[in-house]
């Protein structure tokens, strides 16, 4: 804005890639007396939010040892989850495929939790996620199993496959319901612009 000078609402929608009023009204919020508005209704920086802007201009700012040791977490995280599962895999004698399908799950899941925590837009994104997770994703799962287990789904793939291959599928379907939980829950969300109670804010 310190280059184009004054913009519209719509032009702050386009320019910034929001994909909804509410994420827009949000920030515009959070700036306050940042902006201000012209005669025509246009948002342009105030006093404060030039010199905002210059001082980041100046002095831009590197990655913090927060940001450090966040990655480092996430790094770790990922590398703990590929060795519990090497771990289960052995402890439960799995052959290698459902060993390699573990890390797999194990890694989709670590990315997905990664990009909802880390890569939040508004207090309660998380809770909403997680809900969705926990009760949609487990609602799905159940639903799941019960379908394939009335239509004779199940009784094949044990035939054809054994319980390794009934297993493999179980996994998959599970980590694939937890994730549609939660995209739908981050839906609901976004529907609902991530209301929350004041003891889940954060």
């Amino acid at each position: 804005m310190s280059d184009t000078g004054s913009l519209g609402y719509t032009d702050l929608m386009n320019n910034m890639d929001f994909v909804s009023t509410g994420t827009l009204n949000y920030h515009l919020k959070v700036l306050g007396d940042l902006l201000e508005k012209d005669k025509e209704g246009k948002y342009l920086l105030s006093e404060k939010g030039k010199l905002a802007s210059r001082l980041l201009t100046e002095f831009p700012q590197q990655n913090g040892p927060d940001k450090q040791r966040l990655k480092i977490y996430w790094l770790v995280a990922a590398v703990t989850m590929t060795m519990f599962s090497v771990l289960t895999g052995y402890i439960m004698n799995f052959p290698i495929e459902r060993v390699l399908l573990l890390i797999l799950v194990a890694q989709v899941l670590a990315a997905f939790t990664y990009f909802i925590r880390v890569k939040p837009t508004i207090t309660g994104r998380v809770f909403y996620i997680a809900v969705g997770v926990s009760v949609i994703g487990s609602a799905f799962w159940i639903i799941l199993i019960n379908v394939l287990h009335r239509t004779g789904v199940l009784v094949t793939l044990v035939k054809l496959g054994g319980t390794d291959l009934y297993h493999n599928i179980s996994l998959v379907g599970l980590a694939v319901c937890f994730i549609i939980g939660g995209f739908i829950g981050d839906l609901i969300g976004k529907k609902t612009k991530y209301k929350t109670n004041r003891y889940l804010d954060y």
